[in-house]
């Protein structure tokens, strides 16, 4: 395992981020997730700050910094909003699987001039043939920023062979999801009915863009998680020291200290292991099964440190003016995406077991 030490110039863009997220994100996060108002302004905030290609070569128009800099900045949006937290996972997924392409369509995800979403293999689209255009059927069914997204990177596999494409997104049916979290990001249920598609690489190169994006998925999504679960542990002892029970704060009393004990030694356990997947990523080096287990852990430490949260919290946990439901659902939702906690539990499995 690594020190979670950044260097002075990746400790300057996440402290311009937490900024960001402190100004901007906070005041509204509760507004916008009781009315589930896609946060386009935010993540347009996010575009000005440039964090985009925070991961991308400069020589492809990035910054050129990795992943490091991503995951710390992204526990700082996760700390207040899952859902702006997922629509920038799914720019840089995007970004990573088209620098590995060379697509010309990068230039616009970086800048932010088009809002993207990744559709994982684990949708199991079909690409209908066409050396370079063609089509795409199947269906998504949820994908964050996919009501809003204009632009779709598929993973798509044609005759058994893997094929990553661009489908416009006004191509497809859109369905908004009321999901149970993320309530900001626009979710919806995508269907490819014979859409037009581009092929932007297939084989061994499609393969390697596709699990270079998933990398980023997962790697992300532990990321947003632990953030999410530092958020609960930091609303709990806040209600814990001002509520009064038995003539004492609830923060005194061993079933409770119990609680946010457990709490803090899975986010801390989660939040080495992002942390390690990322710096293993940017070496260059095999990271899935270091980014699967990353997020495996957050996404346990996010729902539990959320449920013991809610009980801390008593009848007021179930309230949206206390935070810590929010996480619990945004926990929950993260845990459904990339096909699931048990379909990586299971690719784990493979890995280690071979």
């Amino acid at each position: 395992m690594h020190n979670l030490q950044l260097t002075e110039d990746q400790d300057m863009i996440v402290d311009t981020v937490r900024k960001f997220v402190a100004d901007v994100v906070a005041p509204k996060v509760l507004e916008h997730d009781e009315h589930r108002t896609f946060v386009r302004d935010q993540f347009e905030g996010l575009a000005e700050l440039g964090v985009f290609g925070l991961s991308i070569r400069e020589a492809s128009g990035g910054v050129g910094m990795g992943l490091l800099p991503f995951v710390a900045a992204l526990e700082s949006v996760g700390l207040h909003s899952s859902s702006l937290a997922s629509l920038w996972i799914g720019q840089v997924q995007c970004a990573a699987a088209l620098e590995a392409t060379g697509s010309d369509a990068l230039a616009d995800i970086l800048t932010g001039a088009q809002l993207v979403a990744f559709i994982g293999p684990e949708h199991r689209i079909v690409m209908n043939a066409g050396s370079v255009t063609g089509s795409v059927t199947g269906s998504a069914r949820v994908v964050p920023a996919g009501g809003e997204a204009q632009l779709f990177v598929v993973a798509a596999q044609e005759n058994g062979i893997p094929v990553l494409a661009l489908v416009r997104a006004d191509a497809c049916k859109r369905v908004p999801l009321r999901a149970l979290g993320l309530a900001s990001a626009a979710c919806a249920a995508i269907t490819f009915d014979g859409a037009v598609a581009t092929t932007v690489a297939s084989g061994e190169a499609a393969a390697a863009a596709i699990q270079k994006a998933q990398v980023v998925a997962w790697i992300g999504v532990a990321a947003a998680a632990v953030g999410g679960a530092i958020g609960s542990i930091a609303a709990s002892k806040k209600h814990a020291s001002e509520r009064i029970a038995f003539g004492k704060p609830l923060l005194v009393q061993e079933a409770v200290q119990r609680k946010l004990v457990e709490s803090r030694r899975l986010v801390d356990a989660a939040r080495q292991l992002t942390w390690h997947a990322a710096r293993v990523a940017d070496l260059g080096q095999n990271a899935i099964e270091a980014a699967i287990t990353a997020r495996l852990a957050a996404i346990d430490a996010v729902v539990l440190a959320a449920d013991e949260a809610i009980q801390i919290h008593g009848g007021f946990g179930y309230t949206v003016e206390y935070h810590v439901e929010r996480h619990y659902r945004d926990g929950k939702t993260f845990e459904v995406l990339d096909g699931g906690g048990e379909l990586l539990r299971n690719r784990l499995a493979t890995i280690q077991l071979a």
